[in-house]
């Protein structure tokens, strides 16, 4: 009995002693050196190259002994991956056990969209008896309404209503919504708002509003966009929400205000009663964020007419901005008056009403910019501005936390020395406080030591705000190093190194600043900046702002891969070059033809590099038009190229040119050991 005991025993386990043996050497190794660092959670690591290789079984093995032993994130991850290879049963019962044990929405999520995915409908409804559909995961939601739906229970018309109802509408309420054999008349309409069947909308809005004092504010709002744009009786509907505020309730007021507001506003000659209108929004709001959103429509109402107005609104409100970078695109449009109508002294003015108000952004755009108005004579009178007044604004803007353009610009300006430069440039985001999650990031470096990093991007959008720089630095390090066999991983390294500077809990490393601006397809840039004689810096600063780096990328307009180029363009480089075949999501021919393209630019715009990135992004006849323009305005020598940018009338130019010209010099500064202020110049000239 022993003898055929042991002779079972090698035929089973015979099979499996010879596939551990063909294992790859390397991977063999690995797990065995990073045992005793990773313990019980080297068995996930592992276990995910072993399902790479297809060595499943090994895989499942590892993988069940992990979710018994590992550290509680680790352990979690072990059981998602089973459930992902599993049939759809074991599957099911899998993500039983994760809600079980954990107990949290996420958990609550996976089951639901299982449980979808087999049509278990009933087991839904009961998973999610007692949710909150007003305040839950919006897919939680749909997953229990859908339910209920397909299962005809009698609870759908009560929760289906109060979800489509008290929340914004999604495109999962749409979904939702084509499956329903007759919606009823406030489902109907909050659908045709949605899909901007604003007419149609406004047609029904009609039939549902007999009964004002009943309606949700979500409905109210939605009343509101289908007669702002299913109609064209704004004075007319103007009056029916100002009268309607006084009969709806309390949470509806706001709407009713705001969009009597936004008629009067559509409406000829009433701009009195729109700001009238808005203004009692803005006393009605129940939150934040409605608030900032009243006082954004009443300034741009105020900015139409007259811009003194809008100056003693922001001396009288700015205490009460929530959110100051939700106005940022308002100051933007406000700079672009100023400049326009020559109100020098008024933009000096607002600089200092917004300091420490509005966002770190606007501050330094408007200190920088008042400092130049101050430093070329545009602004002069002795008694109005103080001694020393330009120094202050560039210092006021070089230590706002803003992004690099106008901290650059300011530090070219003051003449900074490199080390006090650089101390400058760390000093950079809005920093914030963090206590890191050892297991998040043990989970993340795990990834890193195992050589994965296929998975290291998506586990880092769910656990982001858990980790600190030092770790985000060390996976954005590992993924730039893949990024030479997969370049979308130079994407991923970008991105998350990029997210971290804007949410520092200290200053920025040096090493840090250079995953934030890399110089991925260094090779094809240092091709085609020889081939055509062009400052590498620019061509850097160029393809990240266009693309981060992605040689993939397709933008809306149809502008393909790392430097954005439309085909139409591209078909004339490639005549020009004499490429009869050429491929735009190839990286270095898309470099080549991008660099070529801006460098034919600027010899057609005298040299200029600045202007030949705003013809990069709006077109050389549009830039043509704004320098004759300006000059017709401000005399032959028009205005400073710094200044002239922040004149161009479209926002997407000014912005792309702040991006390029910052990103250019610090590529200087990090990789070429040129001083910012010396290729600030040289660009702007």
């Amino acid at each position: 009995m022993p003898a055929a005991m042991d002779r079972r025993t090698l035929v089973y386990f015979f099979p499996l002693l010879c596939t551990l043996l063909m294992l790859p050497l390397g991977c063999a190794q690995l797990t065995s050196s990073l045992k005793n660092q990773y313990g019980a959670d080297a068995d996930y690591f592992a276990a995910l190259e072993y399902i790479k290789s297809n060595e499943k079984f090994i895989a499942f093995r590892m993988l069940k002994n992990a979710a018994k032993n590992a550290s509680p994130l680790v352990a979690r991850r072990s059981q998602e991956t089973l459930a992902m290879h599993e049939t759809a049963q074991e599957r099911l019962a899998l993500y039983r056990e994760i809600h079980k044990t954990y107990g949290d929405e996420p958990a609550l999520l996976q089951l639901c969209r299982e449980l979808d995915s087999q049509h278990e409908y009933a087991a839904i409804i009961s998973a999610t008896n007692g949710l909150d559909l007003s305040t839950c995961d919006n897919e939680l939601a749909f997953f229990r309404c859908n339910a209920l739906l397909q299962k005809r229970d009698s609870r759908f018309d009560s929760d289906c209503f109060t979800w489509f109802t008290v929340r914004p509408f999604t495109s999962l309420h749409h979904s939702l919504c084509s499956k329903i054999d007759k919606p009823n008349q406030v489902i109907a309409f909050r659908d045709a708002v949605f899909m901007r069947r604003y007419s149609e909308a406004f047609a029904a809005a009609k039939k549902l509003s007999a009964d004002d004092a009943k309606l949700p504010a979500q409905l109210v709002s939605d009343f509101g966009k289908a007669s702002l744009y299913g109609s064209s009786l704004f004075l007319q509907n103007a009056a029916f929400f100002e009268s309607l505020s006084s009969r709806v309730a309390d949470d509806s007021v706001f709407y009713a205000h705001f969009y009597a507001g936004r008629l009067y506003d559509s409406a000829e000659g009433h701009a009195a009663r729109a700001l009238e209108q808005l203004k009692k929004a803005m006393d009605a709001a129940a939150s934040s964020a409605l608030f900032d959103n009243a006082f954004w429509y009443y300034l741009n109402t105020e900015l139409k007419h007259s811009v003194t107005a809008v100056i003693k609104s922001l001396e009288k409100f700015r205490g009460d901005l929530h959110d100051p970078f939700y106005f940022d695109d308002f100051f933007d449009a406000l700079s672009v008056r100023l400049l326009s109508q020559h109100k020098w002294y008024d933009y000096y003015r607002v600089a200092q009403i917004l300091d420490g108000f509005a966002s770190d952004e606007t501050v330094a755009k408007f200190s920088y910019v008042a400092a130049r108005l101050i430093q070329t004579g545009r602004i002069s009178n002795s008694e109005l501005i103080a001694p020393g007044a330009a120094e202050a604004l560039l210092n006021r803007a070089l230590h706002s936390g803003a992004d690099f353009y106008y901290r650059m610009q300011s530090a070219s300006a003051l003449g900074l020395a490199d080390d006090e430069l650089f101390s400058c440039i760390s000093q950079f985001g809005q920093h914030r406080e963090i206590v890191p999650d050892k297991n998040a990031e043990r989970l993340l470096q795990g990834y890193v030591d195992f050589g994965l990093p296929e998975y290291l991007y998506q586990e880092w959008l769910r656990v982001q705000n858990k980790v600190s720089m030092d770790c985000v630095q060390k996976i954005a390090h590992f993924l730039k190093q893949c990024g030479a066999d997969n370049p979308l991983f130079y994407v991923q390294s970008l991105r998350i190194a990029s997210r971290a500077a804007n949410n520092p809990e200290r200053a920025l490393s040096k090493e840090l600043l250079e995953l934030v601006f890399p110089r991925d397809f260094s090779d094809a840039v240092h091709d085609a900046c020889s081939r055509f004689g062009q400052e590498e810096y620019l061509l850097y600063g160029l393809i990240r702002s266009e693309s981060f780096f992605d040689e993939q990328v397709v933008s809306h307009a149809g502008a393909i891969g790392l430097t954005q180029l439309m085909s139409g363009t591209a078909s004339d480089v490639a005549r020009k070059l004499k490429y009869s075949e050429y491929d735009l999501k190839d990286g270095a021919t898309n470099i080549l033809f991008g660099s070529y393209y801006l460098e034919e630019l600027r010899q057609r715009l005298d040299g200029s590099a600045i202007l030949a990135l705003f013809a990069y992004n709006g077109g050389i006849t549009r830039v043509r038009s704004w320098l004759k323009n300006v000059r017709l305005e401000f005399g032959e020598s028009g205005l400073e190229n710094d200044l002239f940018l922040e004149s161009l009338p479209f926002s997407e130019t000014r912005e792309y040119g702040r991006k390029v010209i910052s990103a250019a010099a610090l590529y200087g500064f990090l990789y070429y050991h040129q001083n910012p202020s010396d290729v600030i110049e040289n660009l702007m000239r």
